[in-house]
């Protein structure tokens, strides 16, 4: 896998449509996360793990490969 993602850009996307958008666009895998960094910083938060339901419509949305948090 890490060969496939050499050279490539892994996106962080919270929804399904995300996801889609991002795969069209070239990325090589997304990251499905509960928010984005940039928000979650904004709001002085940590970054949970997804709710699962979330990851697995976001599989069943793409081909690539898709990663996420899990504690």
């Amino acid at each position: 896998m890490a060969e496939m993602l050499k050279g490539g850009v892994i996106m962080d996307v919270v929804t399904p449509e995300q996801a889609r958008i991002a795969e069209g666009a070239g990325a090589v895998a997304v990251m499905a996360l509960e928010r984005v960094p940039a928000d979650i910083r904004a709001q002085g938060g940590v970054a949970r793990m997804s709710d699962p339901d979330m990851i697995e419509a976001i599989i069943d949305a793409v081909t690539i490969p898709v990663m996420a948090k899990a504690r």
